[in-house]
């Protein structure tokens, strides 16, 4: 999982931008690439429990929900 969430950061945006946004909060390379693997792993349980393939707007949305939450 280390290594899959490492290259998505060169295709998936939402993913470079959650591990700069680690970076920036100090944490190293390795602990942000294992923090982004968590949350591939939370949306791939998703993925698996609704039987639908990946859908990046899908994450987007659920992401902006997020936000508006924690706010």
């Amino acid at each position: 999982m280390y290594q899959f969430a490492w290259e998505t950061t060169l295709s998936e945006a939402w993913a470079l931008e959650y591990y700069q946004r680690k970076r920036k909060e100090g944490k190293s390379h390795s602990v942000a690439v294992r923090a982004l693997a968590n949350i591939w792993m939370r949306i791939l349980h998703a993925m698996w429990f609704k039987r639908e393939p990946y859908q990046t707007q899908t994450c987007a949305l659920a992401q902006q929900r997020h936000v508006r939450r924690v706010a």
